[in-house]
């Protein structure tokens, strides 16, 4: 799989795609409020605005996939997510903001992580595992292309020719990138079998009524509420905490980096520890993230070690929330399960910036960071009822 021209492919096209995307919001950020005189609520709702569409438009999306466009979706969305982030130096008016980030929200839907990971699961089924494992590990890298690449442009010209390089980066290197990695065809003895004989109504109801089903839902909801409310205002936390910019801006990069090696410890471990206990570690590793980050100004070493924990929990908890899911709600309907657990996880991904903003407009970035420390430890008592539940 390592050696695989389209998966490495598909690799460095997500990496691009959130970094140009993704990353790109949070990077700039203060640079918005600085250059536009919005304030930091004012311009977080359109993001999250964005990640809701995103969410809200994940199954459909999915649909597509199972149908066999998954190689038209990928690299649509991800052409139209290069051009509507080239607008925004264009921008005047605050519904202009929203309008385009609304507008990006569809096409994360249809490039980023989740509809990849259904295309290869289509393609490679039932050796699907390596290749999501391979992505995630190269994409990881995201956050670490943006912040400083971002930083440097907008610091020698301007924020606008930043922008402008992501949006050329992503229609120039990822959307062929996704047009070729995404040519793949799955293999018709191997491809996985067909589900859909079992209507939605069918699962979705017992679903809605199983206890361990809410349960999970609340842990994973958790899960990206926390870490949303932490990289999309990762800049100015730091700040806050009296970390120099120079130093906020390598942490910023570093995130990804350690959702790298948190990943490459899950894969020498995953073998000898169940991935219930991953998961379980992932919360305590967040939660105490959340304290290091609190006092990440007094010293480098607490600064090192909340890029670590935040960025390293992230990582191995993202790989582990699909198996988890499966162990405690089976593996049979799995595509409709996993879909209906990641809405919760992806709303909760929506929310966080505003959520970030809000806490902060109205009590300052200390509560921010005992919120994201206290859903952490909600998230965990969450996973931990789910197992005790599914067993009953």
């Amino acid at each position: 799989m390592w050696k695989n021209p389209k998966v490495w492919s598909l690799a460095i096209a997500e990496t691009i795609s959130w970094a140009g995307i993704f990353y790109l919001f949070p990077a700039m950020l203060m640079r918005w409020e600085a250059h536009f005189g919005w304030s930091r609520v004012e311009l977080t709702f359109g993001f999250t605005g964005g990640l809701i569409i995103s969410a809200g438009t994940s199954i459909f999306v999915g649909r597509l996939i199972d149908r066999g466009h998954g190689r038209t979706v990928l690299t649509l969305s991800a052409f139209m997510g290069g051009l509507l982030i080239s607008m925004l130096p264009l921008v005047q008016h605050l519904w202009q903001f929203y309008l385009i980030w609304l507008l990006i929200g569809f096409t994360m839907a249809g490039c980023l992580y989740e509809p990849c990971f259904a295309f290869l699961t289509r393609v490679y089924y039932p050796e699907a595992k390596r290749p999501i494992i391979m992505v995630t590990l190269v994409a990881g890298f995201a956050g670490t292309l943006c912040f400083p690449l971002s930083s440097v442009i907008a610091e020698n010209i301007n924020w606008q020719a930043s922008v402008w390089l992501f949006s050329l980066l992503i229609c120039g290197l990822a959307v062929p990138l996704f047009w070729y990695g995404a040519s793949s065809k799955p293999d018709q003895k191997d491809a996985r079998p067909a589900i859909r004989q079992t209507p939605l109504r069918a699962v979705a109801i017992p679903l809605l009524k199983s206890r361990t089903f809410w349960c999970l839902v609340v842990a994973f909801a958790c899960f990206s509420l926390n870490h949303s409310m932490i990289i999309s205002h990762i800049l100015p936390l730091l700040d806050s905490r009296g970390v120099s910019p120079g130093h906020a801006i390598v942490a910023a990069s570093s995130i990804g980096a350690a959702q790298v090696l948190g990943r490459l410890v899950l894969v020498a471990v995953e073998r000898h520890i169940s991935m219930l206990l991953i998961c379980i570690g992932s919360f305590i590793g967040l939660s105490l993230a959340s304290i290091h980050l609190a006092f990440a100004g007094t010293a480098t070493l607490i600064l090192f070690l909340f890029v670590c924990l935040q960025g390293g929990s992230a990582g191995t908890g993202s790989i582990a929330k699909p198996t988890v899911t499966a162990d405690l709600l089976g593996s049979a309907n799995f595509g409709t399960i996993s879909a209906m657990v990641s809405i919760a996880h992806m709303l909760g991904f929506a929310f966080g910036p505003g959520l970030s903003s809000l806490i902060w407009s109205f009590a300052g970035y200390t509560t921010v960071i005992k919120a994201t420390g206290l859903l952490a430890l909600v998230g965990m008592f969450g996973l931990f009822f789910a197992q005790k539940l599914s067993r009953t």
